[in-house]
């Protein structure tokens, strides 16, 4: 008896250990996953379902503190994506609690402590039994809340899952920490890049905010065709720094009011590579140079500044050159004033397979359809948009 007795304690503690050894290969995982992505929400379910996973329970959500809510921003389980987006006030529910005191909590029957709302199972149509809830914090602040919900087998949550949650919540802390870090960083640089394009802009009064509405119409062209992630951004600031070369064009020429000469023409012509080169150093613009240097090309190989020939222009060129003519064609110029738009279009579709890819046309129209295009009338320069 007493050697069965001892037999199944041994089982027992490998079986701890084995589990033990797997949460922390998870949590190992983890790490690798928060390191390798910029994508908080990705991120954010993965601990999730890992928090679910880890403490054995039927659900897990993360809330966040934005302004006086707290709003479920990933969730797992049933009904998660009922639970997504909705949220409490500041100090309600356990959630609230936790916020308050700072302090992890486990409430074995939420339907015995008056801190339990029950707004989130009116809402969502889930029943919440128990809970463990732990603060997300960021150095000294709570930022937020992590919960496990309902102990799979209508058993109560202990020492040990508190813990294995608290260090998901510092995993989560981490990404949300990286996530604002980078924000704020790319906040910057394309603010940066802005009033870059704002000071080229400044030496020609005609083409003010040009610049701004070629990343509209480019993005919104994109997102038709498909592109998103780092490529949608890398677009949009292409789209922003398309005319960064006009910085070297004489300004006699910029400025000038009537038709330019062949000579005049041609200085303007530099103003594609004139951008690439001066931007080439720049690591984090080297996906969008290929849309500055080519975006005057022509699909049937007519355009500069290297004759590119249909799908050898790269793909964010040919979006901006279709974007960038819009434009051109629905601003006034001291020799013709604005198309309309919908004339614009009627030339973007004429023009299709000989100046431009007839995919970015396309997605130019089913844009423009939508509404997502619309001309700002604005007074430009005479090949303003050369």
């Amino acid at each position: 008896m007493d050697k069965e007795k001892r037999i199944k304690e041994l089982e027992t503690v490998i079986e701890c250990n084995a589990r033990h050894v797997d949460e922390l290969n998870e949590l190992l995982y983890s790490s690798k996953i928060i390191n390798s992505s910029l994508d908080l929400y990705q991120v954010l379910d993965h601990l999730m379902e890992l928090a679910k996973k880890v403490t054995r329970a039927g659900a897990s959500s993360a809330l966040l503190l934005e302004d006086d809510k707290l709003c479920f921003v990933s969730a797992s389980g049933t009904k998660s994506a009922e639970i997504k987006r909705q949220y409490l006030d500041k100090h309600e529910g356990i959630a609230g609690y936790v916020v308050q005191t700072a302090k992890p909590i486990i409430v074995d029957d939420v339907t015995a402590d008056p801190r339990f709302s029950g707004k989130m199972d009116k809402q969502s149509g889930f029943v919440t039994h128990s809970i463990l809830a732990v603060p997300l914090r960021i150095e000294n602040s709570v930022i937020g809340v992590v919960e496990a919900v309902n102990k799979v087998g209508g058993g109560v949550f202990g020492d040990d899952d508190e813990h294995m949650l608290s260090r998901l919540a510092d995993f989560a802390a981490t990404a949300i920490h990286k996530a604002k870090l980078f924000g704020d960083l790319n906040d910057l640089f394309l603010a940066t890049i802005k009033a870059l394009a704002n000071a080229i802009e400044a030496k020609d009064p005609y083409t003010r905010g040009h610049s701004e509405r070629i990343r509209d119409f480019s993005v919104s062209i994109a997102i038709e065709l498909g592109v998103t992630g780092a490529d949608l951004k890398n677009i949009e600031i292409a789209a922003l720094l398309h005319d960064t070369g006009k910085i070297g064009v004489p300004e006699a020429v910029l400025r000038k009011q009537g038709k330019l000469s062949e000579e005049e023409f041609g200085e303007m012509k530099k103003h594609p590579v004139i951008g690439a080169e001066m931007l080439v150093s720049i690591k984090q613009l080297h996906e969008a140079i290929p849309g500055i240097r080519h975006h005057q090309e022509y699909y049937n190989g007519r355009g500069y500044p290297d004759g590119l020939k249909g799908e050898a222009i790269p793909f964010f060129a040919r979006i901006i050159a279709v974007a960038d003519t819009f434009d051109a064609m629905t601003s006034d110029r001291p020799y013709r004033a604005a198309l309309s738009d919908d004339q614009a279009l009627g030339e973007l579709k004429k023009c299709s397979g000989e100046q431009f890819d007839p995919e970015c046309v396309k997605g130019f129209e089913r844009a423009y359809n939508k509404g997502a295009i619309i001309s700002q009338k604005k007074t430009l320069h005479p090949l303003a948009a050369q």
